[in-house]
């Protein structure tokens, strides 16, 4: 299944998933849907685990569904 649009696709999920990864990963900020087991100015690790599987998720995707060059 060589779909364009799920390739493109999958790259900007786990560009954004990285994005808030990395964004919950960093002390001292205000983390906004965070559950009560951490105070909300910690580092989330469920959320950091969370987006980076999805970013995983996202690349084996992009990787599986990636266009192939026209041969001449």
């Amino acid at each position: 299944m060589k779909n364009p649009a799920i390739f493109f696709g999958a790259i900007v999920v786990a560009v954004i998933s990285l994005a808030l990864g990395i964004y919950y990963a960093i002390p001292g900020v205000y983390h906004i849907l965070t559950s009560g087991s951490h105070p909300v100015m910690d580092p989330q690790p469920t959320h950091i685990i969370l987006f980076v599987g999805i970013f995983v998720i996202c690349v084996i995707a992009a990787l599986v569904t990636r266009p192939r060059a026209n041969a001449r």
